[in-house]
């Protein structure tokens, strides 16, 4: 079968990642034995509480004398989305915990501490969501990661039940004695090399030009860089070496969908339904399958089958699966074509927020008809202080209700609107404000 090789540029864009993977012919692997039942004895539970560490090199050391995964857990603390997950995580159960101790467990809370070696965030994270996971092996290389999001909620690509099906399939995978004869676990980190993160980049020095306050400690927690200002950085470096690309950006992290698939989220793995004339139905997947393998990477989650379909070419091509139908394995391609990514992503913090485009010269807050389908209704929130708004010379008042933003008056959400609006306007545009009472205001967009 035509696999292509497995070279990654995160998001289309020159950022230079890493490989984590070798680039060999992965696809040529016995999947037969490797998807089917484990040959190895999983390690008894140890017993005792779960231990959350926070110094990620003395973990790895305690995973290396131990022969114990670890699963290291990312968390963006202010941030209230996957608040409830990572708690119920924190909190843990009689399901999670004893597969928890089986781990060497990490919380980290600073992605200024992200280690590209360790944690490939260029290519195998989704620096949008504020909780993610990384399953490694001891001697810190690669075995999956776990998270995700959609534009619905937090809660509609992971739950207890989906990490606990990871954990235990990373288990399996690990105390299988033929694994190391697979080869295909990450590359193993050299730890004699120098740290790769977030503030080692030409990004952090370019964040830092454009928001200078984010040095500014928070009261509470100090001073941390969040995964979205590490995504803010990536773009950042795109839009200075002019690589970046608007349309490109809003494609990343496809669904299973976007390839025909709706997978069941407590399993993770577990196919619910295929649409029909989709390239997962031409390529032989039913519902009832359960996937396992996607362009040569063992499957252990959700995430793992996302992060593949992320790292695939933004034009037409061809990604090899495995999956086991009633105990047999089966392969097949999936032949995606252009515009196959398209996703709804203006949920995305790097999006609505992030670095590209002008804003509007204020905040746009939902007005008095928004949602009810009777068209555009927002009203311009300016801040303590309107007057000192740019805008606020134009005549515009925070009261009014903007109707029309250069005639585009379609209803939609506050997300939806700025993501538009950044995309399609740059600064030195011209654009006219139309409120309900018919008059006009034209505002020169400034930053």
């Amino acid at each position: 079968m035509n696999v292509r090789s497995f070279f990654i540029i995160a998001l289309g864009l020159s950022y230079g990642a890493s490989l984590t993977f070798s680039q060999d012919n992965r696809a040529s692997r016995p999947w037969e034995d490797i998807l089917g039942s484990s040959a190895g004895q999983i390690a008894p539970d140890p017993g005792g509480d779960v231990v959350w560490r926070s110094e990620f090199n003395e973990a790895l050391k305690e995973a290396q004398a131990t022969n114990r995964p670890l699963f290291v857990t990312w968390r963006c603390i202010p941030c209230k989305q996957c608040a409830a997950f990572d708690k119920s995580v924190l909190e843990g159960s009689e399901k999670l915990d004893p597969l928890l101790r089986r781990f060497i467990t990490v919380r980290m809370i600073d992605a200024a501490q992200l280690d590209q070696r360790y944690f490939p965030y260029q290519t195998h994270q989704d620096l949008d969501l504020s909780w993610w996971g990384y399953f490694l092996r001891p001697d810190g290389a690669l075995y999956g990661v776990f998270g995700g999001k959609d534009h619905i909620s937090d809660a509609t690509r992971i739950s207890e039940e989906a990490l606990v099906h990871s954990l235990e399939r990373v288990l399996a995978h690990h105390y299988d004695p033929r694994r190391e004869s697979w080869r295909i676990d990450g590359d193993t980190p050299d730890p004699s090399q120098p740290k790769v993160g977030p503030k080692d980049s030409r990004g952090y020095e370019l964040l830092l030009e454009k928001y200078p306050a984010i040095t500014k400690p928070d009261p509470k927690l100090g001073s941390c860089v969040h995964c979205h200002q590490v995504g803010d950085m990536r773009h950042l470096e795109a839009l200075d070496s002019g690589t970046y690309d608007v349309t490109k950006i809003m494609q990343q992290w496809p669904l299973p969908e976007n390839v025909g698939i709706v997978l069941d989220r407590d399993d993770g793995l577990l196919v619910q339904s295929v649409a029909p004339e989709s390239a997962a139905s031409k390529a032989g997947i039913h519902a009832g399958d359960r996937l396992g393998m996607a362009d040569g990477v063992r499957l252990f989650g959700q995430a793992d089958f996302r992060g593949v379909l992320h790292r695939a070419s933004y034009d037409a091509d061809t990604i090899l699966l495995g999956w086991v139908r009633d105990g047999t394995v089966h392969t097949g391609t999936l032949a995606v074509e252009n515009g196959w990514r398209e996703t709804e992503n203006s949920w995305r913090k790097t999006i609505y927020s992030g670095v590209y485009g002008p804003n509007m010269g204020f905040f746009p807050l939902e007005g008095p008809r928004a949602g009810k389908g009777e068209g555009l209704s927002i009203k311009p929130w300016m801040g303590p202080k309107p007057a000192d708004r740019p805008v606020y010379q134009t005549g515009l008042r925070p009261h009014m209700e903007i109707v029309a933003i250069n005639g585009m008056s379609d209803d939609m959400d506050i997300r939806k609107l700025i993501t538009w609006f950044r995309f399609n306007h740059k600064v030195g545009d011209q654009v006219t404000y139309t409120i309900k009472d018919g008059r006009t205001f034209t505002f020169a967009l400034t930053k």
